[in-house]
C-alpha cells in the first residue's frame, strides 16, 4: 500500500510539473506571436484617434457649398438667339424660293413634247416645200422682172415689126409673121431664164428660212430648257436654304437647351453632393483607415491545467504500482478501487475519510 501511495504521489509531481512547464511554454509563444502587433499598437491606436478627428472636421465642415457653374455669357446666349432667328428667316426665305419655283417639273414636261416635235418636223422634205413655195410666189416676181423686156417688146419691137411690114405693103406677109415669131421668142427665152433664177432664188430663201426657223426653235427650246433647269436649281437652293435654316434653329436650339441642362445637372449634382457626402466619406473612414488595421495573430488557447495534470500523473502512478504489484505477488487494488473513494463519499487507500 505504502509502495502504491508514493508512486501515486511521485506521478501527481511529474504531472503538476509537466502541466505547469507546457503551460508557460505556451505563454511564450502567444507573446512571441503578439510581439510584431504588440510593436503597431501604440501608433494604430494614435493614427485612429486622428483619424477620427479628421473625419469629425470633415463632417463638420461638409461638402462644397460655392458655386460650382460656370453661366452661358450674353455672348453666348446673344449669338444662340440670333442664329435661332435668322434660321427661322432662312426657312421662310427657302420656303418662298421653293413655292416660286415648284412648276420646274411641268416646265420639263412641256419641253419634252415641244422636242418632240421639232424632232419630228426635222423629218419632212424641205425640198419639196421649198418648190412648193417657189412655185406659188414666183409669178409676181418674174412679172416684175420682166417688165421692161415686155415694154420693149409691145412698144418697141413688135410695133417696129408692125411698122415695117405695112411700109413696104407686107402687114400678113410670111417675112412679117416670122419676124414678130422671132421676137416673141426672145421674149419668152428671156422669161424662161428669169423664172428659172427666180425659182432658184425662192427655193434657196425656203431653204434657209425653214433651216433658220429649226435653229431658232431649236435654240429656243434649248435656251427654255437651260432656264427651267436655273429654276430648277433655285428651287433646290430653296430647299437648302429651307434645311439650313432648320440646322441654324436646331443647333441654337440645341444650345440654349445645354445651357440649361447643365443648370439642372449643377443643381443636381450638388444636392446629391449634400446628401451623400457624410456617407461617402464614413464609407472612405471604414475602407481606407478601419479597413487598413493589422489583424492580430491566431492565439492557440492555453488549456494547460496544473490539477488535472496532477491528478493524471498521480492515476498513472497509482496504475503503474497496481501493475507491479499483481506481477510481484503483492496486495494490491485494481482499477475499480476505492483508492479515489473520498470523492465519492468512499474511504481512501490513504486512509482518509471521505466524509
Amino acid at each position: 500500500m505504502v509502495f502504491a501511495v508514493g508512486a501515486t504521489l511521485i506521478g501527481a509531481g511529474v504531472g503538476l510539473y509537466g502541466a505547469n512547464k507546457a503551460s508557460k511554454a505556451q505563454n511564450a509563444a502567444t507573446a512571441a506571436s503578439l510581439a510584431g502587433f504588440k510593436q503597431y499598437e501604440p501608433y494604430v491606436d494614435a493614427n485612429l484617434t486622428g483619424s477620427q478627428a479628421a473625419l469629425g472636421g470633415v463632417l463638420e465642415t461638409g461638402a462644397y457649398g460655392g458655386q460650382t457653374l460656370a453661366a452661358p455669357n450674353d455672348f453666348q446666349t446673344g449669338t444662340a438667339t440670333n442664329m435661332g432667328n435668322i434660321g427661322g428667316n432662312l426657312q421662310n426665305s427657302g420656303y418662298g424660293m421653293m413655292n416660286a419655283n415648284a412648276g420646274f417639273g411641268a416646265n420639263a414636261n412641256q419641253l419634252y413634247n415641244q422636242f418632240q416635235g421639232l424632232s419630228q418636223n426635222a423629218q419632212d422634205d424641205r425640198l419639196a416645200a421649198a418648190n412648193q413655195y417657189a412655185i406659188n410666189n414666183m409669178d409676181p416676181l418674174v412679172t416684175a422682172a420682166m417688165r421692161d423686156d415686155r415694154r420693149r417688146l409691145e412698144e418697141n419691137t413688135l410695133p417696129g415689126v408692125d411698122l415695117a411690114a405695112s411700109g413696104t405693103n407686107n402687114m400678113n406677109s410670111s417675112r412679117a409673121g416670122v419676124a414678130e415669131a422671132v421676137a416673141n421668142r426672145a421674149f419668152n427665152d428671156r422669161r424662161a431664164d428669169v423664172s428659172s433664177q427666180v425659182m432658184d432664188s425662192l427655193r434657196t430663201q425656203s431653204l434657209n428660212q425653214q433651216n433658220q426657223q429649226f435653229v431658232d426653235q431649236s435654240n429656243a427650246l434649248t435656251n427654255a430648257g437651260n432656264a427651267n433647269t436655273a429654276i430648277s436649281n433655285a428651287y433646290t437652293t430653296g430647299m437648302n436654304t429651307l434645311g439650313e435654316g432648320a440646322n441654324f434653329g436646331m443647333n441654337a436650339g440645341n444650345t440654349l437647351q445645354g445651357f440649361d441642362q447643365a443648370a439642372l445637372n449643377d443643381t443636381r449634382s450638388a444636392f446629391e453632393r449634400q446628401r451623400d457626402f457624410e456617407l461617402q466619406q464614413r464609407k472612405d473612414y471604414q475602407s481606407g483607415v478601419l479597413g487598413k488595421a493589422p489583424s492580430s495573430p491566431s492565439v492557440t488557447p492555453n488549456l494547460y491545467n496544473g490539477v488535472q495534470g496532477a491528478m493524471s500523473g498521480a492515476m498513472q502512478g497509482f496504475g503503474f504500482a497496481n501493475q507491479y504489484a499483481q506481477q510481484n505477488g503483492l496486495p494490491s487494488n485494481n482499477a475499480s478501487s476505492s483508492f479515489y473513494n473520498p470523492f465519492f463519499g468512499g474511504q481512501s487507500g490513504l486512509g482518509i475519510g471521505g466524509n
